[in-house]
């Protein structure tokens, strides 16, 4: 079995504010998510700001893992890149691209969060540039499985995580990627890769790196940006020969991979709705439509467009 090397990363750029309550997330959260999964006994290497340092070293020191913890501080994280965060800043805030896009609020609209999540594979470049990578490389998301969302036992987590991945970048996705229009993924933020975990030999570190930046290289080309879902998808599609695809669910990488102890959430199905209350909601939106009803809303947005290109 191969030794893995665990990379992630912890930024406040926000999120605690978003306008969406359900998808509001604090730095609190996100230490406690993140103190559920770090008594992993991997090597890690976090890269974070001076705000971040510290709280990451107490929850990694509180399981006798400092040792085995790398940070590294990033105090510019907006300088690292900043043509192209600057390119990825005037394509957000252009009002073609947020018509364009299904839901105009998403946070993967907003251009701090696209940065971040693109330099997740700038980061991993760099530990590699540092020499600070095993043979295998995970990339984890700080706040990992929401707390609880999926694992509900954290022990699970405590144990030495070892795989071999192989000369592949193993993605996990909860549809087949080549079965999705690139495009259409972009304008409806359909969900296919899943970002929450990335995990891959060390050599192809900077290739994965490359083909993520060229990625976003192409969307501003197009006046759009994204988050890294869809770049993974869009590097996918330029290299399918380099990546080997899980189509599974939500934070199930790390089971499928080597972690065959953890134990799942039962998760029950969304009940289906009532016959009765279906017909009558849907007669009742029929004779008093819902104006902000999104579907609608969108509706009306490609309406307008087609009537200024193709003329009424």
């Amino acid at each position: 079995m191969g030794e893995i090397t665990l990379v992630t990363c912890f930024f406040n750029i926000g999120r605690g504010e978003d306008k969406n309550t359900e998808l509001r997330k604090t730095p609190q959260k996100y230490i406690e998510a993140f103190s559920r999964w770090a008594r992993i006994q991997n090597k890690l290497i976090v890269y974070t700001d001076d705000a971040g340092a510290k709280d990451v070293m107490e929850v990694r020191s509180a399981f006798g893992l400092a040792d085995k913890t790398e940070v590294i501080q990033i105090d510019n994280l907006f300088e690292l890149e900043p043509e192209l965060y600057a390119r990825m800043q005037k394509a957000a805030a252009n009002p073609h691209f947020i018509d364009f896009r299904y839901i105009p609020e998403a946070f993967s609209n907003n251009p701090k969060y696209d940065y971040l999540w693109m330099m997740k594979y700038y980061f991993m470049t760099d530990a590699y540039n540092k020499g600070l990578l095993s043979e295998n490389v995970v990339w984890f998301d700080f706040g990992f499985d929401h707390g609880g969302k999926l694992y509900y036992d954290e022990e699970d987590f405590n144990f030495k995580w070892e795989y071999d991945f192989g000369n592949k970048i193993h993605i996990f996705c909860l549809h087949d990627p080549s079965k999705v229009l690139g495009i259409e993924s972009l304008q409806y933020l359909d969900d296919c890769v899943t970002g929450c975990m990335y995990a891959l030999s060390r050599e192809l570190v900077p290739t994965f790196w490359q083909l993520v930046r060229n990625a976003m290289e192409a969307l501003l080309m197009l006046d759009c940006v994204d988050d890294d879902q869809q770049l993974v998808l869009m590097a996918y599609k330029a290299r399918p020969d380099l990546f080997e695809v899980h189509v599974t669910g939500w934070q199930m990488g790390i089971k499928e991979c080597g972690g065959s102890h953890m134990k799942l959430r039962e998760i029950k199905p969304p009940k289906g709705e009532n016959k009765i209350k279906k017909m009558i909601r849907l007669t009742v939106r029929k004779f008093i439509p819902n104006k902000k009803d999104p579907k609608r809303l969108y509706a009306a947005k490609c309406y307008e467009k087609a009537k200024r290109i193709y003329g009424k």
